[in-house]
């Protein structure tokens, strides 16, 4: 985790998308890789997720070296043990739970959970996870996590759910205390071809690192 952990505090900011289309979704990663994107999550949001995620992380393996790959809206533990089959490097849940809490330590999975409450965070903090996901995050707002970072020491944050692709509002998440954003439709538009897509990211993250 400690890997994943650095590389998403190194990016500042993690894709994440699902398309029905497998060629759509093979673009879409081509992209992001290519504008310099290395964690990626792919959610687990329709009936090819599991289909277009396998041939993806299969893909990855030769076209898109040093790309961690996971797999997002897992729900129960049978999906957290099908994608955990597809190799998936992490999975994101929307909500926790102890069952699936105490699965992914028995499994060795990399989970990063949907945290909502004080008591969410504690949850994942008694259980020795480091990174949660805050969700959604527009409803918390940025306040939420400067006031709640003192009370869990060494715990990282990544809201995720209305936050937007532009530079002063993920600037304004770091410096409250996140140490990424997730950014789902506010990055990845539909209208967006992927060299639009490619040259957002690019500047993003240019701006992002000059800071």
């Amino acid at each position: 985790m400690s890997l994943i952990l650095q590389k998403i505090k190194d990016q500042k900011i993690v894709p994440l998308f699902y398309n029905e289309s497998f060629e759509v979704s093979k673009n879409t990663l081509k992209a992001l890789y290519e504008a310099g994107i290395r964690v990626i999550e792919y959610t687990n949001r329709g009936i090819q997720a599991l289909e277009n995620f396998t041939k993806l992380k299969e893909l990855s393996a030769t076209e898109f070296p040093e790309l961690l790959l996971g797999i997002g809206t897992v729900k129960n533990i049978n999906e957290m043990d099908d994608y955990a089959n597809a190799e998936a490097d992490f999975i994101i849940t929307p909500v926790i739970n102890e069952e699936l809490v105490k699965h992914s330590v028995a499994k060795n999975i990399n989970l990063i959970p949907g945290c909502f409450t004080p008591s969410d965070v504690n949850l994942a903090f008694q259980n020795g996870l480091r990174l949660v996901k805050i969700f959604p995050a527009d409803a918390l707002g940025k306040n939420y996590i400067k006031s709640i970072q003192p009370v869990f020491p060494g715990m990282n944050f990544m809201p995720t759910g209305g936050v937007n692709a532009d530079f002063d509002d993920i600037t304004e998440w770091l410096i409250s205390g996140a140490i990424a954003v997730g950014l789902g439709s506010s990055l990845i538009k539909t209208e967006f071809t992927t060299e639009q897509l490619a040259e957002k990211v690019q500047n993003l993250l240019q701006q992002l690192n000059q800071n």
